[in-house]
């Protein structure tokens, strides 16, 4: 019947929407609940109930014209046919365990119901849910289209529904407030849109004028995606390590502290620290660099200019007047930091773990600080005006898909701070007991994943990561990664 049917006004995406990457992410939400049709039936009630108050997360993403401007995303309601092709939840029987279907390093398309090639043809889901019951639980996953939502909006999302799915306990899911409504999206919308700076934002090769599928078009080796856990007294140690040579250089002579590189001297003072996020970053950044080099030598394939990471920053509230904490759209921001290759030790005369502490040697430590601060550097010097003006360059585009992240040898996302094992899901579906990504599309794509709340201070630093096969398998050789991960340490012959 067309009053099942969602229907809301179509909308333009943002410029901001249009500046991340058009494909479908995926998230992996794993419940263990003592009745799994139960629990299906839960999150089928509480996904009806969102819907019914944000229908536009029903709707298709589709190309539009707008005037000159080529290749505009537009959010629209979507049509009987497409609801019966794409539902907005699909059920799906397996006769495999959680980890089982988890451990595959590339997407698992049994896992859900909508397009995972890239690039992708329009029309496609805005949002869609498929709830996987396997043999030893549930796993529901969420794929969405990137430029719809960022990461923080999705997580807005997803304590809405477990919010509707807790509610049904007392018999009313709809909960009284949900954190945002068609109203309030339309204003934060409306702020992006006329929030322009001309020619003020200064990206360093953040962006470039090439569009996603060109990137895509050029990969010549298969990717594959993988979980790596590093152990939390180990990137502890290493931010304990970093954070005293901070200190060590803030004190020395201004001789000393000019050995730094240029733009980060600037950065420092006595109550300077890195956080632990900031040292993963630089560790994933230092050993998929070097595995990269590895993997060249071994092929004679070519390598990049020079190695650089990529941290999407999350701008909500960097923007004046802020957004809406609760805004599901995009304000994700690019910082590139970059750096020479030789700038990257490979080869090493020892091991660079010695002792019975296993203490990293000083040539790491070193190493971890400059990329760690040359990041974070980066990072800082995203401001309102910067903001503004990458606005002001996607809107000034005739064609909307010639603007978009460059690719980087480490593209890093965190959500480290995102509380979800914490949230409530009701007592039909139990608590979260693993939560995952995967994407075997983007090279160098990488997250870090949420910490587990229930073991507060000890949940390790999880991190997915996608390179090609010949990289990752570098990688995974990589000493300072093993001992991070505490998967041990190959011979210093592997490392040469």
């Amino acid at each position: 019947m067309a009053s099942d049917i969602p229907s809301f006004q179509p909308y333009i995406l943002t410029p901001l929407d249009h500046l991340v990457p058009p494909f479908h992410a995926l998230f992996y939400l794993s419940f263990q609940p003592e009745h799994p049709s139960e629990a299906v039936a839960a999150l089928q009630t509480g996904i009806s109930h969102l819907v019914s108050q944000w229908p536009f997360l029903a709707g298709n993403v589709a190309r539009v014209q707008k005037g000159d401007k080529r290749n505009i995303l537009e959010l629209q309601p979507p049509s009987a046919s497409d609801l019966l092709r794409y539902p907005i939840l699909q059920v799906k029987h397996h006769q495999q365990s959680i980890s089982h279907a988890m451990s595959l390093p590339v997407i698992n398309g049994e896992l859900l119901h909508i397009p995972t090639k890239v690039p992708i043809s329009y029309p496609v889901p805005a949002v869609r849910f498929q709830a996987n019951l396997m043999q030893d639980g549930v796993v529901l996953c969420l794929g969405w289209h990137h430029q719809v939502m960022d990461a923080v909006g999705v997580s807005t999302l997803l304590v809405s529904l477990s919010r509707c799915c807790h509610g049904l306990d007392r018999k009313a899911a709809i909960p009284r407030r949900l954190p945002t409504d068609i109203k309030r999206e339309e204003r934060a919308r409306r702020q992006i849109e006329e929030a322009t700076t001309p020619n003020k934002a200064d990206w360093e090769g953040a962006y470039h004028r090439s569009g996603c599928e060109e990137v895509w078009s050029g990969y010549s080796e298969p990717l594959i995606c993988r979980r790596y856990a590093m152990q939390t007294d180990k990137v502890s140690y290493l931010k304990y390590s970093c954070n005293n040579l901070v200190q060590d250089r803030v004190r020395s002579s201004l001789k000393t502290r000019g050995n730094l590189s240029d733009g980060i001297t600037e950065y420092l003072d006595e109550n300077d620290h890195l956080s632990s996020d900031d040292v993963a970053t630089a560790l994933t950044w230092l050993c998929a660099s070097r595995a990269r080099r590895r993997a060249v030598s071994r092929y004679s394939s070519d390598l990049p200019r020079m190695s650089s990471l990529t941290r999407l920053v999350e701008a909500r509230s960097i923007l004046q007047p802020p957004l809406p904490r609760s805004y599901l759209g995009n304000s994700l921001v690019s910082a590139r930091a970059q750096c020479d290759w030789e700038e990257i030790p490979v080869k090493q005369k020892g091991s660079c773990v010695a002792g019975k502490r296993g203490q990293v040697d000083e040539e790491t430590i070193n190493t971890l600080l400059e990329l760690a601060l040359r990041s974070r550097a980066k990072c800082r010097s995203i401001d309102d005006e910067h903001i503004r003006g990458l606005i002001d360059c996607m809107k000034n585009c005739d064609d909307y898909m010639s603007f978009s992240i460059a690719p980087a040898v480490v593209e890093m996302s965190s959500l480290r701070k995102l509380d979800i094992f914490a949230w409530d899901w009701g007592s039909k579906i139990g608590p979260l007991v693993d939560f995952d990504t995967i994407d075997s599309r983007t090279d160098g794509l990488s997250l870090i994943l949420p910490a587990n709340s229930a073991k507060p201070g000890q949940s390790p630093w999880e991190i997915r990561i996608t390179l090609p096969l010949a990289a990752m398998e570098a990688f995974e050789k990589d000493e300072l990664l093993g001992w991070a991960t505490g998967t041990g340490k190959p011979s210093v012959q592997a490392m040469m």
